[in-house]
């Protein structure tokens, strides 16, 4: 017998490996292999069993498989391999990066103990024994860790084994992800308003259809989606079916974990993310592949869990741009959600308050159904929003305040009422950078091109892409002068200035830096759940998807930040950013007030955002999207280009960018632009110096010929190119 195997290397060639005899019997497709690869032992995937080699040279045999079942089967592999040629990633490391475990990651294995079914005649037992026997007869069988330390001892054992008394065995162990963190409202008795028994009546139809079916849940924020949500996965559980519920970001696990296992408490629930330990990962996806667990709750990962007879697949919050992986495989879980879907038949709801453009736009050609929720639940009125013009707000030094008047005064005003706060800016750290006075040298990372940001609390200036740190000089080393200062404003100096005005409050930050430790963020949260935060100072992971009643005011800061970065999404992501963190406040019984500090107060996605106006957002943003060519009315792929010399990087993109359109009018038959290539925003990053380039065509397969031929031999002279199918971001 002989395997074919993809091995996680940049080569998109499978390997042929030889079966010793011995592990004939145990080996299948979707196993995991260790196998000989040149001077290492690698792990591996079975993709195919042969007969024959398919070649005359001498075929290696396979070290050993790890895996008593196969992690995936034939589905499974299918849209592996498509996610491979779609997103334009080896299938080696296609598996490496969707799979859970290593070569580290083994089953674990437990003893039991159980009392035989017959214990022979005249047999005395001692009081140990006896309380042994009394214990299991009461208990059923345990493992040994449930066991008391007295009886434990191998003697012991042994002897009760010998005696006919007891029996031991081995059991696998699953390690899970451990208990949810009670967090939030976790009602069952909800009662649905009309638009929400409208939408939950859509569904089940389409359920019942048993064919593939998107749909997009439109409701503004606090209408009530979670709820309509639940009801389709409890419709799918009660029928026999699997269900997979997405999240873009790990914080909203544990409100939505905790909230799940209120409305399921008998079933048993995986839970799939990133900062999953990788063991406990591995577990979990044999016990869902094994039928053990058909309901998966997580971050974009979970997308690919081998989850028996999926008929529902929920993408809470659509639009967030962290659906999109970054790194490595680029590939997009929202849109990946539609493959999955349609070949198993399964429902597909997109959820948002703020759809993205290319989602509402296929609503409208028919291709998704449009479901909307209209209105909060109870008829609560959605937030005032203030918009605060900051060119006219001036302190007593003629400066622009870090917080305006009326932000100070409804902060008190809510502190006075009892009531919590959330204050968003989307820059960490104390100061944004610091500079010379004298001759205007700004201190940079010396990997980046980029502004060190100052952390006070740390002492320390730092990249937030390299994570490079150094202490805050205090001689410039340009001109040797003594004046150096910070300038702009973390989250870290937002809480330092609220607690300035409001000494007494309870303050609390999340970000990145006080979220790094495991556990802390589950901890704010909970905090802020039991009313043990007043105002609570974050950045983008407070505007998602959190559900607090008691908070009654928004702050946002510097609302034109996300406008300023060079993406045509930019005016969208304005929007649904303020949107989305205006709609965490006035959930409960009080209603929401907002305030948005800006320097452009007519913008359109500002103006929009301040009427709650989604429909008048997608109609300015239309028109300005089909005059310049991009999403929806064209696909894009991103060629990203790295090198550790300047010069020489440059002339090789320069190149490349030549045979890029000259290809285009013959392999792409016309049908691509070339934009660029150009230097990317961030110019340098960990010492490498960027490049990009976007391939731009109404369709997908004449830009996938260009650039898999672009990427045909480009990895030479220390060049580095990395390709991005469907881009999200552009830095």
């Amino acid at each position: 017998m002989f395997v074919r195997v993809a091995i996680p290397i940049p080569s998109a060639k499978s390997f042929t490996y030889a079966v010793p005899d011995p592990l004939v019997p145990v080996a299948a497709v979707g196993k995991r292999v260790v196998v000989p690869f040149g001077r290492k032992r690698m792990t591996g995937w079975i993709i195919e069993i042969r007969t024959e080699a398919a070649c005359d040279q001498t075929v290696k045999e396979i070290l050993d498989l790890p895996d008593p079942e196969p992690l995936f089967g034939s589905e499974d592999l299918a849209l592996y391999e498509w996610v491979s040629r779609y997103y334009l990633h080896p299938l080696g490391r296609v598996l490496a990066e969707i799979l859970p475990g290593g070569i580290a990651v083994r089953p674990k294995r437990e003893k039991w103990i159980g009392i035989q079914a017959d214990i022979p005649v005249g047999i005395k037992l001692t009081p140990k024994q006896s309380a042994l026997v009394t214990l299991l007869r009461e208990k059923g069988e345990l493992p040994f860790s449930g066991l008391e330390n007295r009886f434990r001892e191998a003697a012991f054992l042994r002897t009760l084994e010998a005696k006919g008394i007891v029996r031991l065995r081995e059991k696998e162990f699953f390690r899970g992800a451990g208990p949810a963190a009670e967090i939030g409202r976790n009602g069952n008795d909800i009662i649905l308003n009309g638009a929400q028994a409208e939408a939950l009546d859509e569904i089940r139809a389409r359920l019942a259809s048993g064919r593939f079916s998107p749909s997009l849940l439109h409701g503004v924020t606090g209408s009530g989606k979670t709820e309509v949500y639940l009801r389709a996965v409890d419709e799918v559980l009660r029928n026999g079916g699997g269900a997979i519920y997405l999240v873009p970001e790990i914080a909203l696990t544990a409100q939505l974990l905790s909230r799940v296992q209120s409305r399921f408490p008998e079933r048993e629930i995986a839970v799939i993310h990133s900062g999953i330990a990788r063991s406990a990962r591995y577990d979990q996806w044999k016990r869902i592949r094994s039928g053990g667990i058909n309901l998966v709750v997580g971050a974009r990962s979970a997308l690919f869990a081998p989850v028996r007879n999926l008929r529902l697949i929920v993408v809470d919050e659509e639009h967030d741009p962290s659906y999109k992986q970054d790194d490595r495989l680029r590939y997009n879980a929202r849109d990946l959600a539609l493959v999955r879907g349609k070949a198993a038949g399964a429902l597909v709801i997109l959820g948002s308050a703020t759809p993205g453009i290319q989602t509402f736009f296929r609503t409208k050609g028919g291709a998704y159904r449009l479901l909307r929720l209209p209105f909060r639940v109870d008829d609560r009125p959605l937030p005032v929003v203030e918009v605060v013009d900051m060119k006219t707000e001036r302190d007593e030094q003629g400066r622009t305040p870090l917080l305006s008047r009326a932000l100070i005064a409804s902060l008190g005003e809510t502190l006075a009422q009892r009531k919590q706060t959330l204050l968003f800016l989307n820059r960490r750290g104390f100061h944004t950078f610091l500079f010379c006075p004298d001759c205007g040298h700004v201190f940079t990372c010396p990997s980046c091109d980029l502004s060190l940001t100052h952390h006070a609390a740390m002492g320390v200036l730092k990249c937030h892409h390299c994570d490079f740190t150094s202490k805050p000089p205090t001689i410039c080393p340009a001109c040797r002068g003594s004046h150096v200062r910070s300038q702009g404003a973390g989250t870290e100096r937002v809480e330092e200035e609220v607690r300035k005005f409001f000494p007494e409050a309870r303050i609390a930050r999340m970000d990145s830096d006080t979220t790094s430790r495991k556990g802390e963020t589950e901890r704010i949260l909970r905090g802020l759940d039991r009313r043990e935060i007043d105002i609570l100072v974050g950045t983008q992971m407070i505007t998602k998807g959190h559900d607090f009643p008691e908070i009654t005011l928004v702050g946002v800061l510097a609302a034109d930040a996300s406008m300023n970065i060079p993406d045509f999404r930019a005016a969208e992501r304005t929007f649904q950013l303020l949107t989305q963190v205006s709609g965490r406040g006035g959930r409960g019984d009080q209603p929401g007030r907002v305030v948005i500090q800006t320097f452009n107060p007519n913008h359109y996605a500002i103006r929009r955002a301040q009427e709650h106006d989604y429909v008048g957002f997608y109609e300015d943003e239309l028109p300005l999207r089909r005059e310049l060519g991009y999403p929806p009315f064209s696909r894009l792929i991103g060629l990203h280009f790295s090198s550790l010399k300047k010069e020489e990087g440059k002339k090789a993109v320069a190149e490349i960018g030549k045979r890029a359109r000259e290809m285009a009018g013959t392999i792409a038959g016309g049908k691509a632009d070339v934009i660029g290539p150009a230097e990317s925003p961030l110019a340098r990053l960990r010492g490498r110096y960027r490049w990009q380039m976007l391939l731009r065509g109404k369709e997908s397969r004449p830009l996938h010929l260009l650039a898999e031929k672009l990427m045909e031999g480009a990895e030479r002279n220390g060049l580095e190119i990395r390709v991005d199918v469907d881009p999200v971001h552009f830095m």
